[in-house]
């Protein structure tokens, strides 16, 4: 049985005939260049084949919009993509083409929170902010919770944010600073009962260093592992959200920060 014409028409137009993924244009010159992927396999040996369809298989539920690379890269990547990442992908993508004619008073809100945060973050340098943890971090990095926390007091109009995906992409980068920041701020108790700061005060560069000569050497360690796991859990968290502004809120100044 084929896709019915209301199925096609329902995908092409909440996806705005695009890519789910890349956002590409799908029409080139009036060439139809776009495919119709399923999330679940016809075939049992297919990608994702053997997951539970709640729909039928030709269904616009079953169904994302890509382009013929992308296509070809959830077919290959099923551990990659699986199911519920192809819906999140499908949701947030059509959530953001429809999003613009919804409430433009809330998406300017939304904007305008961001662009106020950014403008006291150097949210472009948390990277470079943060490379040399866990031995190292620049004391700039602590502007994310100081500015977060007057946003907060000083426009509690803005947050949370309306949309909900920006909101719980932020909220997770926001919450794994906070798991980081807090490890680096804290202290360790040592044999003698006395606590031992995890971190000295700023140098001239305003970097702080882990105090390895005064903690013992398995507090040293666990620290050590603990700070890589919860920056590599930031970094994550951060690049996701980059991503998100780039590609859904493109009027946002991201690089605000001087």
């Amino acid at each position: 049985m084929s896709i019915s014409n209301p199925e096609i028409k329902k995908l092409y137009g909440l996806s705005a005939g695009r890519c789910n993924i890349c956002k590409a244009n799908l029409f080139e010159n009036d060439v139809h260049i776009g495919e119709m992927a399923h999330v679940i396999a016809k075939s049992v040996n297919g990608p994702r084949g053997s997951e539970e369809l709640n729909s039928g298989l030709n269904s616009y539920e079953n169904l994302i919009l890509l382009c013929a690379n992308h296509h070809l890269e959830i077919d290959q990547n099923p551990k990659k993509y699986p199911v519920h990442k192809l819906h999140q992908i499908k949701c947030e993508h059509e959530k953001a083409v429809a999003s613009p004619f919804e409430s433009p008073e809330e998406i300017q809100n939304d904007i305008t929170a961001i662009n106020l945060f950014m403008k006291f973050v150097p949210f472009t340098r948390l990277q470079y902010l943060v490379e040399y943890l866990p031995s190292s971090v620049n004391l700039d990095f602590c502007l994310v919770g100081d500015m977060f926390e007057i946003l907060r007091k000083d426009n509690p109009h803005l947050y949370p944010f309306n949309d909900s995906i920006l909101n719980a992409k932020f909220d997770n980068f926001i919450q794994s600073y906070y798991l980081l920041w807090s490890e680096i701020s804290g202290s360790t108790v040592v044999n003698d009962g006395r606590e031992q700061a995890n971190f000295s005060q700023a140098d001239e560069r305003r970097d702080i260093h882990m105090e390895k000569r005064y903690l013992p050497y398995e507090a040293v360690s666990n620290l050590l592992q603990t700070i890589d796991r919860l920056k590599q859990e930031f970094l994550m968290a951060y690049l996701e959200l980059v991503k998100f502004l780039r590609e859904n809120y493109k009027s946002m100044q991201l690089n605000a920060y001087n």
